[in-house]
C-alpha cells in the first residue's frame, strides 16, 4: 500500500505541477511539487522507498519540460539522499523545516541542473542571472509549496493506514 499511495501522491503532484502556470519573472519558476512529495517520502522513511520516489519524481519531471531524461532524476536522488541522511538530525514533524528544507531543496536542484545543463554542453547560453533568479523564484514557491505538499501526502498515507500518527 505503501507504493500505491506514493505513486497516487507523485502522479498527482506531476498533473498540478503541469497545470499551474511558470512565474516569469522568477526566471520561469514553476512551483516545486514534486520536490515536496521527495521531501516527505526522505523524512518519512527509513526504508529506500525515498529512493524510488526520487527517481519517479525526477522523471515526471524530465516528462513535464524540456529537460533530457535523467538530469532530474540525479537532482532528486541527490537531495533524498542529503535529506534523508540527515532526518535523525533534523525535527521532521515541524513545519519550520519543511519550509527550510524546500527552501535549500529547490535551490540545491535548480543549481544541479544547470551544472548539469551546463557541463554537459546541451546550454551554453544561459547566464547565470538567469539561473540565480530561477533559484529564487523555486526556493519562494518552495517556502510554501513544500509543507502544503508534505501535510497533504502525509494526511493520505494516514488515511490509507500506512503510518500511524507519531510514527513519522
Amino acid at each position: 500500500m505503501n507504493r500505491l499511495v506514493m505513486w497516487v501522491s507523485l502522479l498527482a503532484c506531476a498533473m498540478i505541477q503541469g497545470m499551474l502556470p511558470s512565474w516569469q519573472s522568477m526566471g520561469q519558476a514553476k512551483p516545486p511539487l514534486l520536490l515536496g512529495a521527495v521531501i516527505y517520502y526522505a523524512l518519512s522513511r527509513e526504508n529506500t522507498l525515498y529512493l524510488e520516489a526520487a527517481i519517479l519524481a525526477g522523471l515526471l519531471q524530465d516528462s513535464l519540460d524540456l529537460t533530457p531524461h535523467g538530469f532530474s532524476v540525479l537532482a532528486f536522488v541527490t537531495v533524498g539522499l542529503l535529506v534523508h541522511q540527515y532526518r535523525d538530525r533534523v525535527f521532521g514533524e515541524h513545519w519550520f523545516t519543511h519550509i527550510m528544507l524546500g527552501v535549500a531543496c529547490s535551490v540545491l536542484v535548480t543549481f544541479i541542473l544547470y551544472i548539469l545543463l551546463v557541463g554537459g554542453s546541451l546550454r551554453k547560453d544561459i547566464p547565470f542571472s538567469f539561473v540565480l533568479t530561477k533559484a529564487l523564484g523555486m526556493s519562494l514557491l518552495g517556502i510554501v509549496i513544500i509543507p502544503l505538499v508534505y501535510k497533504s501526502v502525509e494526511t493520505l498515507d494516514h488515511a490509507m493506514g500506512n503510518v500511524r500518527r507519531g510514527e513519522i
